[in-house]
C-alpha cells in the first residue's frame, strides 16, 4: 500500500523586535527577565516594547529596560510595565 505524501514538518516565520525612543532593534532572544540583541548596541534604562511576530500575527509586552546596555553587551534586563 503507498500512503500519500504527507508533510510532517512546517516552519514558521518568526521575528522578534525591540521598540524603544532610540529606534528599533532586531533581537535574537526573549525570555521573561531579559532580551538578547541580535547585534550590540546602547540602549538607555526607558519603556520599550518586545515584539514578536510569528507569521503574520504581531504579539507586543510592554516592559522596561532596567539597566540599559551599552558597548558589546547585548543582553538586556527587563520588567513587565502596564500596557
Amino acid at each position: 500500500m503507498e500512503l500519500p505524501h504527507l508533510s510532517l514538518h512546517s516552519s514558521a516565520d518568526i521575528r522578534l523586535f525591540l521598540e524603544t525612543p532610540e529606534g528599533t532593534f532586531r533581537l535574537a532572544q526573549i525570555g521573561p527577565d531579559d532580551v538578547i540583541l541580535a547585534q550590540s548596541a546602547s540602549i538607555p534604562a526607558c519603556d520599550a516594547d518586545v515584539v514578536m511576530w510569528v507569521n503574520d500575527h504581531e504579539q507586543r509586552w510592554p516592559v522596561r529596560l532596567v539597566n540599559g546596555t551599552s558597548g558589546t553587551r547585548k543582553r538586556i534586563d527587563t520588567v513587565p510595565r502596564p500596557s
